[in-house]
């Protein structure tokens, strides 16, 4: 028998079991990124897997320990509102009886969550040997958005909880074959118990009383618009009145009419109150209306009484619903994307998008922009360990690996002033899609093999699979203070990066002027400055030597 407890305050008494089940996913989450965020893919899954069962398991036994008790809270708090606690010295047997049945069934929901939950996990290291998965792509994707942002491999995990929590890695497939993450799953169906307590403290609140109305709301469902407004019997057993359990659906549709044969309520987000029904002081000819209109044979639930107007008014709620579930799924990506470059409060980033103007479009344009540098930049550890095994295979060196992402302030900039500072999507689009250099690599050999080099790292590269797009021969470029050979290749999946190959000299010289070229190309290429820096820069590159055969190397 559940423990006595004191009629609860005025707080949502789901408010410990959803912080239970976020803390959970947050725990699993960190659990499957411990070693992955440091990148190493493969390791002691039987370990791994061992404490995932154990912080689920913990979950189940929290939940076991609060669940009762939370029930025995909304029946205290649903009764009251009824009967003004006059009667809540205790529950009787049959409303004991219900709290122990809804109890067992969102510890049901919960245990078969947590089974659920760890299968996938499961699952998903096994896939984890043998190609690249979804955990091991947020975990690299993690890793790669925090050394950007200047962070450890240890900042990675909120990143990472997103990026699983999108792809369900943990999630729950329900009778309907929906999926869920388990935080999500967990929440539906606490709330579904926390509505059919509530209902079923109203009903069980006077164990003599048989009759109750389901009230109408207004802009109500089609599910519940022909329910609604009806006299039904609790027990069931009146012939004037439809029993309860035909609104609230049966479990087993051969069985008894009585509460413990149904689902306590209309549909698990359904708002509709029941409110005792009684003929006292009406005239037989409105105990009639009220006796017709509630039957199923005179009034067929499979009409719906709504006017146009009301559905209008359904359809309007749904659309404003709609629309706040996709704005908080907005401000939840644009917070993991731009951080505190967007309001941290939902409610100021709503007023921002629908009253902000220009300030909206110019965070729209920001999070294009960051949101696609963080993408590009998950290509890289790929890219990265082909173009280090091709180095190793042939002997030629690679230089500047620490710089092989372009920083994403960079980007930003370099993306802003090309596309002019734009705020249209399609030209941002554009530009960066013309962008190849935010991966970006450079080979290095002595004058006389370079260009041997390069034909040959060229052809091992189309062997794997890359094309290449575009080289660039600025030694041909008298004019031009740089001097390498630039090449753009593109991924199988049309990711492209940009490979220099240099000579020790040429790469030293452009190390050295890579500050004047920075200052000089953003100024007026006319003014004194511009033409001072250039002359400076074309000093520096004089009398390099030039490699062999060079005129081999055609631009495309």
């Amino acid at each position: 028998m559940p423990q006595m407890i004191r009629p609860p305050n005025s707080k949502d008494e789901t408010a410990y079991l959803r912080m239970l089940f976020l803390k959970t996913e947050q725990r699993l989450v960190a659990e499957i990124n411990r070693k992955r965020s440091q990148e190493y893919v493969d390791y002691a899954e039987v370990a791994a897997l061992n404490r995932t069962q154990q912080i689920l398991q913990e979950m189940v036994d929290d939940s076991w320990g609060y669940v009762p008790a939370m029930i025995e809270k909304i029946f205290y708090k649903s009764e009251a509102a009824a009967n003004g606690y006059k009667n809540a010295a205790g529950l009787t047997a049959s409303q004991l009886g219900i709290v122990q049945q809804l109890s067992n069934n969102l510890l049901g929901d919960i245990v078969e969550a947590s089974v659920t939950a760890q299968r996938s996990i499961e699952e998903s290291f096994r896939i984890g040997k043998r190609e690249a998965d979804k955990v091991r792509e947020a975990a690299l994707k993690s890793v790669a958005e925090a050394r950007a942002a200047g962070y450890g491999s240890g900042k990675a995990a909120v990143s990472m909880a997103r990026e699983l929590r999108s792809e369900n890695i943990t999630a729950f497939v329900d009778k309907a074959g929906r999926n869920w993450g388990l935080q999500d799953y967990c929440n539906m169906a606490t709330r579904a118990t926390a509505r059919q307590a509530e209902v079923s403290a109203v009903l069980t609140a006077d164990p003599d009383h048989d009759l109750y109305r389901i009230v109408k709301i207004g802009s109500t469902c089609p599910i519940c618009a022909p329910l609604e407004g009806r006299v039904y019997s609790r027990s069931g057993t009146n012939p004037d009145y439809p029993p309860l359990a035909s609104a609230f659906g049966k479990i087993d549709p051969n069985g008894s009419d009585d509460l413990s044969n149904t689902y306590l309520n209309i549909h698990p987000n359904c708002l509709h109150a029941l409110v005792k029904y009684t003929t006292i002081g009406k005239s037989e000819a409105q105990i009639q209306k009220d006796k017709d209109f509630s039957s199923f044979e005179k009034n067929p639930v499979t009409v719906d009484p709504r006017s146009k107007k009301q559905i209008a008014a359904y359809k309007e709620k749904i659309r404003n619903r709609q629309r706040l579930l996709n704005d908080y799924k907005q401000h939840e990506r644009y917070r993991a994307v731009l951080g505190n470059d967007v309001p941290k409060s939902f409610e100021k980033f709503r007023e921002l998008k629908y009253n902000g103007g220009e300030g909206w479009k110019s965070a729209q344009a920001l999070y294009r922009k960051t949101n696609a540098y963080n993408k590009i930049i998950l290509k890289e550890p790929s890219i990265t360990a082909d173009l280090m095994k091709i180095s190793n295979d042939t002997g030629v060196s690679m230089v500047g690996l620490e710089y092989r992402l372009k920083a994403k302030d960079s980007f930003l900039r370099k993306v802003g002033k090309e596309s002019e500072y734009s705020l249209d999507p399609e030209r941002i689009k554009t530009v960066i899609s013309s962008t190849n250099d935010i991966i970006r690599y450079t080979y290095q050999d002595n004058a006389l093999t370079l260009v041997d080099s390069y034909k040959n790292i060229t052809q091992v590269l189309q062997e794997k699979g890359y094309s290449v797009v575009r080289v660039k021969n600025f030694w041909h470029k008298r004019d031009n203070p740089y001097n390498g050979i630039n090449c753009t290749f593109r991924t199988l999946e049309g990711q492209d990066f940009e490979v220099q190959f240099h000579t020790p000299e040429s790469y030293g010289v452009k190390d050295r002027m890579h500050k004047d070229y920075e200052t000089w190309r953003q100024l007026n290429a006319a003014s004194p400055e511009a033409i001072a820096l250039r002359r400076k820069m074309m000093e520096q590159s004089r009398g390099m030597a030039i490699p062999a055969n060079i005129g081999e190397v055609k631009n495309k």
